[in-house]
Formats: C-alpha cells, sequence, structure tokens
C-alpha cells in the first residue's frame, strides 16, 4: 500500500457552524487514494464526513473561553501540544488546513517552525487587526479569503507595514459553494411555512425574527421552524431558545436538518453583516424564498429584491412582518421567488468553487514527498 500524505486540521470550537460545513465541501473533493485527513476536534459531531480521523480536543473548560493576553497564548500552546501528540500517534504531518483563521488555528503556527509543514489557511470572516495574526497571515503557504474579510485582512497586515495597500501575491478570493453530492433536499411548494437556522450567537437576530412573527395576528402566522446550535466555550451573548410560541417549532442541533428545511419555503436571515451565509446559498438551492436584510452584506449585493429574494430594511420588525406576510399569502410568489433562487444557486458548486483551494493542497504537497509513518486507512 503506497503511503498518503497527512493532512491535518485543528478545531478548538465546541460547536457546529457554515465554516465547518465549507470545510468539509472541500475535504470531500480531495483524493483519498492520496490523502488522509486528521482532525483535532473539540466537537466530534461537527465532522460527518466517512474519510475523516476525528481526534478529541480536550480542554479545561477555563482555558476553553481564553481569547486574549497571556492566557490566549497559553491556550493555543497547550493546544499545539495535543496537536504534537496527535502527531506522534498518527505519524508525520504533510500539510496544515487552517479552517477558521490565524486566530484560531494558531497552534498550527506554533509548530510550523518545528514540523516544517506548509499551511493554506481559509479566512471565513473578518480577523483581528493584530501584529500576531498579520505574522501568521505572512507565512502562509496561501490564504483563500472570502471577499468581505479582505479590509480586515490589510488592516491586520498594516499593523506589521503601514504601506501595504494589496494583499499579497499569496492570497486568493475564496468563493463558497455546495456539495452536488449533498444539494439540498428541493422544498415543498404548497403551503406556506418559515425557516431560520443559525446558531444562538446574539449577532444571528434570533429576536427579530419572533418580533416580526408575534407582531402577526396568531391566524395568520405561518408555521415556523427554527434550528438552532448553542454555542458552547464562548465569551460571547447569546439569545434564549426555546421559547412557547403559538405555530414555531424548535430543534436544537437537528440531524434532519435537510428535511426540516425541505418541510418549509420561506428563509429568512436575521444576521446583520454575514461574512457569506451558507445557509443562505443552501436555502437558494432548496429553492425556497429568501428573505434578507439589506445590509449591503454579500447577499444584499448578489440578490435582486423580487427577482430571487425579499428584502426587507435592517432591524426593523416591523418591515420583516411586512415582507413575511406578503410573502405567506401569495404562493405564486414564493414558486417564482423559489424557481430564480435556484437558478442562482447553480452558479455556486463545490467542485468548481472550491477548486482553486485543492489545487492549492495539491500543488503544496508536490514539493513535499509523501513521508508519513503510516498508512492505514482512517
Amino acid at each position: 500500500m503506497k503511503n498518503k500524505h497527512h493532512l491535518i486540521i485543528i478545531d478548538p470550537t465546541a460547536f457546529a457552524g457554515g465554516s465547518k460545513v465549507a470545510t468539509e465541501n472541500i475535504l470531500a473533493l480531495l483524493n483519498k487514494d492520496n490523502i488522509r485527513i486528521t482532525v483535532l476536534t473539540a466537537d466530534n459531531s461537527s465532522w460527518q464526513h466517512a474519510n475523516i480521523r476525528r481526534v478529541s480536543l480536550n480542554e479545561p473548560s477555563w482555558l476553553a473561553q481564553q481569547e486574549q493576553g497571556i492566557a490566549y497564548f497559553f491556550r493555543h500552546a497547550f493546544i499545539a501540544l495535543m496537536l504534537l501528540i496527535t502527531r506522534i500517534r498518527f505519524g508525520h504531518i504533510d500539510i496544515a488546513l487552517g479552517a477558521s483563521g490565524p486566530g484560531v488555528d494558531l497552534a498550527l503556527y506554533l509548530l510550523r517552525p518545528v514540523l516544517k509543514f506548509p499551511i493554506i489557511q481559509l479566512i471565513h470572516g473578518p480577523v483581528a487587526p493584530s501584529r500576531t495574526i498579520a505574522r501568521c497571515l505572512k507565512v502562509a503557504h496561501q490564504v483563500h479569503y472570502l471577499q468581505t474579510s479582505a479590509p480586515s485582512l490589510l488592516l491586520a497586515l498594516n499593523t506589521l507595514n503601514n504601506a501595504q495597500e494589496t494583499l499579497p501575491s499569496h492570497f486568493q478570493l475564496l468563493q463558497n459553494g455546495l456539495s452536488t453530492q449533498h444539494w439540498p433536499t428541493a422544498c415543498q411548494q404548497h403551503s406556506a411555512s418559515i425557516f431560520w437556522a443559525a446558531s444562538l450567537l446574539k449577532w444571528k437576530g434570533l429576536e427579530q425574527l419572533l418580533g416580526a412573527l408575534q407582531l402577526m395576528p396568531e391566524e395568520r402566522r405561518p408555521t415556523t421552524h427554527i434550528c438552532y446550535i448553542k454555542p458552547q466555550g464562548l465569551q460571547l451573548p447569546i439569545s434564549e431558545a426555546p421559547i412557547k410560541i403559538p405555530k414555531i417549532n424548535w430543534y436544537e442541533n437537528p440531524r434532519k436538518l435537510d428535511s426540516i428545511r425541505a418541510s418549509a419555503n420561506i428563509f429568512v436571515s436575521t444576521s446583520i453583516n454575514e461574512p457569506f451565509g451558507l445557509s443562505i446559498l443552501e436555502a437558494l438551492a432548496a429553492g425556497q424564498a429568501v428573505v434578507i436584510p439589506k445590509d449591503g452584506a454579500y447577499w444584499d449585493q448578489q440578490l435582486q429584491h423580487n427577482v430571487n429574494c425579499i428584502k426587507y430594511q435592517t432591524n426593523d420588525e416591523h418591515d420583516l412582518k411586512e415582507a413575511l406576510q406578503k410573502l405567506s399569502s401569495d404562493l405564486h410568489l414564493i414558486r417564482r421567488l423559489g424557481a430564480q433562487a435556484k437558478h442562482v444557486a447553480l452558479q455556486y458548486r463545490a467542485e468548481q468553487q472550491y477548486r482553486p483551494v485543492i489545487n492549492g493542497i495539491e500543488n503544496a504537497l508536490l514539493k513535499y514527498p509523501a513521508s508519513n509513518r503510516l498508512t492505514g486507512s482512517v
């Protein structure tokens, strides 16, 4: 059996999210005959791909909450130690994929001078203007970033060089996509029903949806399905859930998210300035009528009001209520918007969108022979 290259990922975030879904879509495109994948993770359930070896990252709870100062660096030194133990257990690391951002993936950069592996860094959102992050960005083999994160990347790099006006040549634009194999199921078209899916982080805006729904007379309120994830180990404000409200069904981290989404045909986003919004793309692919805020974020720029979505005024529960009432009383409009939404989603197939990342990984590995000491499959 030939040796396989060994790719490592660290995931110290103890709950699921869009960046992990995007990363799994990338991993699914790698040649499993040539690459084996190990994820050192604080949440094994976040990683569903069959070809991934999951290794539990068990941090003391007090340490997992450290996000600044000396304690922050101590935390990532601890993760680096766990990564070093993982390397001893499972063999030489040929390449690392930074799946979150340098501030979360710092342990990879701490070990890079010792273990000599290249790092392909993904950036799914804004980064902090930190000299530490800037140094990481400079030594990464490649950085694949969402367009919305570009201003923050320049600010970070300028902590080292105030004259930096453009991103370096090893930075490439990241375009998210959905796997053809796991394309969302088409939604039902026979009765109006609302779907919302996100974490309970306050900025995701759950209260805004609940406020808009409660402004409607109960007899006119569509059945609503709310799928949520409770963040763990973060010192950030979160929304309360579940709350008993007529005609609202609650699902915590559901395993059958796709079937719940397919049972509804109106998707509501209440996140403000979402860096991308993978759940919006999934709703478009399912043929749902998508309702988004006019916030200037990615999907506000890409979609057209009353053509392939409905837009409402940001932070305006009354305007959101009006949009939902308009949609829920007009099945023809739901179907028309959903049909156009499907056409938009077809432009976001993972196989083409993530090709630059796959090429980056494969080209980096060409410079390093497959030197792992284990040849078994995951």
